[in-house]
């Protein structure tokens, strides 16, 4: 249920919807209204809005679901940033971009808030992405802001100049001797259910790589270092179940093979996967560029706690 609804009175008609708020709402100042809007707790008659800067008309409702203000950054951390392109850092649970089947706030909707617009040259609902993440998956990931700079980085990405590499805390290690794997199968969707991928599929499979390297070994789990050389949905996690190494907490892939975390090791809250580093050419220089993300805390509490069960 909403704390608050409010009746744009007439004489607001037609105005940006934060100068409407900061107008109308007591308590909190322009820049906290504006990460209520860009954190999907705004509507506007029943709609969820996501966007600050849009005018709204006179007497429509506006429905508010307000929240603390520690909890009210927003859900991504800006790594870098240049006119040619942005390097964020999303948290798990955010949508790369909007999708038809939810209206959640994705990461799109909240950069265009804070930055304006983006480049929309793959696709209206695609605003700035060039590549995404799962929304459990957090991470790493490439913005572009201007139309040269998308069409550089999807080169680079069709061509495979780009380097990805991921985490991934999973269940079993690796074999005594064996430092790293390549995982070839190829993958595809599984007939019937939209959200899940198998591989060597009968029907509609695509060629796929993954490199994997046991970073750390904590007696019946390890850390995981995945570098995937191609792009397919939900590669790392399908490749690595296959093998018998399930990330831990997909609630997808990860329902075979799975071992007790040691006691005193607190389970993480979400999907153990997190894009760690990044590196490709730069799209406007062509020299190239790396950047790195550490564990975030919600993974890292665990890793840690792991490292001191089995130093």
């Amino acid at each position: 249920m909403p704390d608050l609804r409010l009746v744009v009175p007439k004489a607001l008609s037609g105005a940006r919807l934060d100068r409407v708020l900061d107008e109308l709402v007591e308590g909190q100042t322009r820049s906290q209204l504006q990460k209520l809007v860009r954190r999907g707790r705004v509507r506007i008659d029943g709609k969820r809005v996501v966007r600050s800067n849009i005018h709204v008309a006179g007497r429509c409702e506006i429905e508010i679901e307000l929240e603390e203000t520690e909890d009210m950054r927003p859900p991504f951390q800006v790594l870098h940033e240049e006119a040619s392109f942005l390097i964020v850092v999303k948290e798990s649970g955010v949508l790369t971009h909007r999708a038809d089947r939810t209206k959640d706030p994705s990461l799109a909707d909240m950069l265009e808030v804070r930055f304006g617009p983006l480049p929309r040259l793959f696709g209206e609902e695609r605003p700035g992405i060039v590549h995404r993440l799962d929304r459990e998956t957090s991470g790493l990931l490439v913005i572009g802001r201007s139309d040269d700079a998308m069409h550089a980085l999807k080169r680079a990405f069709a061509e495979r100049t780009v380097k990805k590499s991921y985490l991934a805390l999973v269940h079993n290690v690796l074999r005594d001797g064996d430092a790293e794997m390549e995982l070839t199968d190829p993958i595809g969707p599984v007939p019937g259910k939209a959200d899940r991928q198998q591989v060597r599929p009968r029907i509609g499979g695509k060629s796929a790589r993954t490199l994997v390297k046991e970073d750390s070994a904590f007696g019946q789990h390890a850390l995981f270092e995945c570098s995937p050389h191609t792009g397919r949905r939900h590669q790392i996690r399908v490749h690595l179940a296959e093998q018998g190494f399930p990330v831990v907490k997909d609630p997808l892939y990860g329902t075979r093979n799975r071992k007790p975390l040691p006691a005193g090791v607190p389970e993480p809250p979400r999907l153990a996967l997190h894009a760690a580093g990044l590196n490709f050419p730069h799209p406007e220089t062509g020299e190239r560029v790396a950047f790195q993300a550490p564990l975030p805390d919600d993974l890292r509490h665990t890793v840690d706690a792991l490292r001191r069960a089995f130093p």
